[in-house]
């Protein structure tokens, strides 16, 4: 976006607004983080021009029209006060056309899910896969929904499509009477989220991937998040198989609270497992998967275990497996074979157990220079300090050198590297993203590898 733009602090403020899902505490609390001003760097997670979006803009600059009409009749200084406040303050008309909008769009959204509740209750017979975690739920839907794709015509929620309004939407435009699997992200934020997904598309089989301290800034402890993914097996069909990650503590030392009649299996990965340093990836039951992350392994087991449950051959599983691809930008290699630099984009993963993952996959790498760049994490809450210090102390029996962006947590991962021993001279500080990308060509050299680790969205400082 260009800062000449005398609309950039209206595309800002309309870009915070919906990075925070058009909540108004939060969205005035990003307003009070950022002060407002766009940043010098480019916009990382360009504005979507929703029909929403587009509806609350139009309304915002009709008012603003408004004023200036009135101004014209009554005071020139009703026309200078509008247009300070429009094309600097937005945001005081944007809260106001939301509060204005709320109940025709809670009116709209309760239309399109008691529609889309309505469609799948027709089609009697669609197996709906639930799929509900901290992380590992976007890894998991793609995978599940490659292989059983073998077999059955299958229709995945797409992207991170995980709130209620969103699947309701995916089913509406994608899924039809030749549907026989659907397979639904579903997102946590608050206690009752799941809850409320599950009685759109109640599953017939749930996963749950994993619980850590993600989106703790908002569930406030991890009970709650433990309780809040429990959710679907509590609300799943009577009788029908739960999945979870055997490897998850929290999950391990709750289940039983949360488990009545499913069928549980607990994923993780069996037998020999080989990493290829040359051509990144690993050698599991006999195949290859150009795929980073060894937690990827034990979702695979947990595809292979209801691939069979539901009636998929043995040659079916391995052609679906056989098509497995890295997500993007979560631990997906990209090896510049000219001057052997080795990038692994995992700036989409945001959570304490997925930088566990990417820091023990640089560990792999025996003869590579390893670097990691990052932003740290968000929506930690109060656990903030304590996660980046552990990820700091972590680093530093890892990587040769860590860049940093300037921000509010990773002062804390630096803390960590230098308790743990780091040379605080292997560790580069830049701004932004923009400026460390930009500096990059200076930094690296043939046989490195460097990872970078999330991706701040422009609503955290």
């Amino acid at each position: 976006m260009n800062r000449n733009n005398p609309f950039k602090f209206i595309y800002f403020h309309l870009l915070l607004l919906q990075l925070e899902e058009y909540e108004i505490d939060r969205y005035l609390i990003a307003l009070k983080n950022t002060k407002g001003v766009p940043p010098n760097h480019k916009i990382r997670k360009p504005l979507k021009w929703t029909n929403k979006i587009k509806l609350i803009f139009s309304l915002t600059t009709l008012f603003f029209l408004a004023t200036i009409f009135l101004g014209y009749f009554y005071s020139f200084y009703i026309i200078i006060i509008s247009s300070i406040i429009f094309f600097r303050f937005s945001f005081i008309y944007l809260v106001g056309t939301v509060e204005l909008i709320y109940p025709i769009d809670f009116l709209v959204k309760k239309i399109i899910i008691f529609l889309a509740k309505n469609k799948l209750k027709k089609i009697k017979s669609i197996k709906i896969i639930g799929i509900a975690g901290s992380y590992g739920k976007t890894g998991m839907k793609d995978l599940v929904a490659t292989v059983l794709s073998e077999k059955y015509q299958v229709v995945k929620t797409p992207e991170s499509y995980n709130t209620p309004i969103g699947i309701a939407r995916t089913i509406l435009s994608q899924v039809n009477e030749k549907t026989e699997i659907l397979v639904v992200e579903m997102g946590e934020y608050y206690s009752g989220d799941i809850r409320n997904i599950c009685l759109i598309s109640p599953p017939q089989i749930s996963v749950i991937t994993g619980i850590n301290e993600a989106h703790l800034e908002r569930l406030k402890s991890i009970d709650n998040s433990i309780r809040t993914i429990f959710e679907i097996s509590q609300n799943m069909k009577s009788g029908g198989i739960l999945l979870m990650n055997g490897k998850d503590k929290y999950i391990k030392n709750n289940y039983k609270k949360f488990v009545s009649d499913q069928k549980i299996y607990f994923y993780s990965s069996k037998g020999k497992i080989e990493f290829n340093e040359d051509a990144p990836g690993y050698i599991y039951q006999k195949l290859f998967f150009p795929i980073l992350g060894e937690y990827n392994l034990d979702k695979i087991d947990g595809v292979i275990y209801l691939a069979k449950k539901l009636g998929l051959t043995t040659q079916e599983i391995d052609n679906g497996l056989k098509k497995i691809k890295t997500p993007a930008h979560r631990l997906q290699p990209v090896l510049n074979r000219e001057k052997n630099i080795l990038v692994i984009d995992d700036s989409y993963n945001g959570n304490p157990d997925g930088v566990e993952e990417a820091i023990k996959t640089l560990a792999l790498f025996k003869k590579r220079r390893k670097i990691f760049l990052t932003p740290g994490l968000v929506e930690i809450g109060s656990k903030s300090r304590e996660v980046h210090q552990r990820i700091g102390k972590r680093l530093n029996d890892v990587v040769d050198l860590v860049i940093f962006i300037k921000n509010s947590m990773t002062p804390y991962i630096e803390g960590g590297l230098i308790n743990a021993g780091f040379n605080k001279n292997n560790i580069i500080w830049f701004d932004s993203m923009m400026e460390a990308q930009n500096n990059l060509g200076s930094i690296l050299k043939s046989g490195d590898v460097i990872l970078f680790q999330n991706d701040w969205p422009d609503n955290y400082t």
